[in-house]
């Protein structure tokens, strides 16, 4: 009791003798890959008086030998100052010759030279951050110590060394310590063990790194800041997933089996509505095509005329743009299909036998509101003519594939959204665990891991592809072979570049083909009924749709990014796997039984 009671009247008298204080002390030590240490060291004093120098003393245990030191600047108040380096009692003194009464704002940046001792398990370095020989309190205190890039995803392990507890987190490959008001007498060490193969060093030690730190823990009481994370059950999480949709995979490839391949053939296999054909390959609707293909199937018939009036373009270019495109009604023959007799209508209104589609485009183009839009004939009977064509598919039992491939799309951004983030959750965290499973043996995981990713990609990759083939109904599996085949027949044939006038020539090949929106020259020809045809209701419904879909995927991935991390700066294990350890020693560690550094003015 009177040996402490003599401590803490020392320690006041050397505090009232002490004419500076600390304001603040921050050093970042990192290390090399060839085993040096460079420190920068940034301390903020507060002088009473103008001292002739001061002085940073290093421990001798950090140093070896005065050469091993490399001083590359000393600068007081962001000046670079006159120094030297010295050896004084066995420890190293950096020493400033410069001093100001008030501020001083020293800064120091040295190197250590072969500081990193290389084990059997592990590379190691201690280093003193902060002495005990500071004879004042330092207000605040941070370290920092980097570690090799060529550690990174590699085990690391450190404790801290300090009478007086402050905090500890990783921040990547950097271990963080910081205190506040530090007290004199109290140094902060720390030990590092990181990746053998991160160094190359003829300084080598026999023996267990980690085994010489974990006794050290177990001697000292050490607290645990961070700790080694489990791998968790790569196994049971995946493989029951893999095998259902291995399974879902393997169903979806028998049901694709029962649907024939058909040869190829120009020739449609049989007199079906466009819309059904439309419907069944596509798995979509166009009333644009629709009503293109119906004004070729007239035109075939004899119904309709067409006059293309077309302009050349430059000499050295091929390219022909339409300059006008005009139908002639030649006949109207009683037992029309209502949607043929709603196109007619469409076109020829009030009795007309001759339309000039630019100029209608241009008119109905002109009217700016929708419920204008909606009383003009044009937009009646395109809203008979869908009708119509949703009754033939209704009855052919193909109605929900009208907007089948819209849905999908839809599907396609949410399901991009949140596999982008399933991903990354996977491949970030499963390539750590399955080391983790080598390096514990654990050869149930490892298996059960190869197995789950064996049948996982390639079940993935099929139903992906299975997603976007068009869906057919079981009892039309024949009917879609065929048309099919027809599709894949006008997809490798130069049928696109013919225009509307050929349909007397090419008949129900060009009017099913535009249907399946397959024709190009039809389809800049006829690029007004894309104005004549469009409901803005329609298109504000799909705009709507589509926003809704973005907002929700945006949501989700708002959602994500609040709730997905739960791990802040200082808990993660930064740059290192997540078998990493760290711990808090209030003694010991090789700093308490050998001399310490610290500092002060004279």
């Amino acid at each position: 009791m009177k040996h402490a009671l003599a401590l803490f009247v020392l320690a006041l008298l050397a505090g009232a003798a002490s004419s500076f204080s600390i304001d603040s002390y921050y050093t970042h030590a990192t290390v090399l890959p060839n085993g040096d240490l460079e420190v920068q060291e940034s301390m903020n004093f507060t002088l009473e008086q103008a001292y002739s120098e001061g002085f940073r003393s290093i421990r001798k245990e950090d140093f070896g030998t005065l050469d091993n030191i490399v001083i590359r600047s000393v600068k007081v108040n962001g000046a670079a100052v006159p120094y030297v380096k010295q050896l004084n009692e066995g420890k190293a003194e950096i020493v400033w010759q410069r001093t100001y009464e008030g501020a001083n704002a020293v800064e120091l940046d040295y190197v250590l030279k072969d500081r990193a001792q290389l084990y059997d398990d592990f590379a190691k370095i201690c280093f003193e951050h902060y002495g005990a020989n500071w004879a004042v309190p330092a207000t605040a205190f941070q370290s920092r110590m980097t570690l090799p890039e060529a550690a990174r995803g590699k085990d690391m392990h450190y404790e801290v060394y300090s009478a007086k507890k402050g905090s500890v987190n990783v921040d990547d490959l950097s271990i963080v310590i910081s205190i506040s008001n530090v007290p004199s007498g109290n140094y902060v060490g720390g030990c590092y063990l990181y990746d053998k193969a991160a160094l190359s060093t003829t300084n080598r030690v026999n023996g267990s790194a980690l085994q010489i730190l974990k006794d050290e823990r177990k001697a000292y009481g050490s607290q645990e800041t961070l700790a080694p994370e489990e791998p968790g059950s790569i196994t049971l999480c995946c493989l029951p997933l893999a095998l259902l949709l291995g399974a879902v995979a393997a169903l979806r490839f028998a049901q694709d089996r029962k649907i024939p391949k058909l040869p190829e053939s120009i020739l449609p296999p049989d007199n079906e509505e466009p819309a059904v054909v439309s419907a069944l390959v596509r798995n979509e609707v166009s009333n644009k095509g629709l009503v293109a293909a119906t004004i070729l199937d007239l035109i075939n018939r004899n119904i309709l005329d067409i006059v293309e009036l077309e302009k050349k373009g430059r000499e050295a270019s091929a390219t022909i743009e339409r300059e006008r495109t005009i139908l002639m009604l030649k006949k109207r023959p009683a037992g029309l299909k209502p949607y043929e007799n709603a196109v007619i209508d469409m076109i020829f209104s009030e009795g007309r036998k001759e339309a000039d589609l630019d100029q209608m485009a241009a008119d109905f183009d002109r009217i700016k509101t929708k419920a204008e839009a909606e009383n003009t004939t044009i937009a009646k009977n395109v809203k008979i003519f869908g009708d119509e064509v949703d009754g033939i598919l209704k009855a052919k039992g193909v109605l929900g594939l009208k907007n089948k491939a819209q849905a999908k799309m839809a599907g396609v951004v949410m399901l991009a959204v949140f596999g982008a983030f399933l991903a990354c959750a996977v491949f970030g965290t499963a390539p750590a665990w399955f080391m983790g499973y080598i390096a514990s043996g654990n050869w149930f995981e490892v298996g059960g891991t190869l197995l789950s990713f064996i049948i996982l990609i390639p079940a993935i990759a099929y139903l992906a592809i299975h997603y976007f083939r068009p869906s057919v109904p079981d009892a039309m599996r024949n009917e879609y072979a065929k048309w099919d085949a027809f599709a894949r027949a006008v997809s490798s044939s130069r049928l696109k570049e013919y225009p509307p006038s050929s349909a007397v020539i090419w008949g129900g090949i060009l009017v099913y083909a535009t249907a399946l929106e397959m024709t190009d020259k039809v389809k800049k020809h006829f690029s007004e009924l894309d104005t004549l045809t469009a409901n803005r209701l329609q298109k504000l419904d799909t705009v709507r749709t589509s926003s809704y879909t973005f907002y929700t995927a945006a949501w989700a991935v708002h959602n994500l990014g609040t709730y997905g991390s739960r791990s802040g700066p200082s808990g993660g294990h930064g740059g290192f796997s997540s078998a990493s350890s760290g711990g808090w020693s209030g003694g010991g560690g090789g700093f308490s039984g050998g001399s310490s550094g610290g500092g002060g003015f004279r």
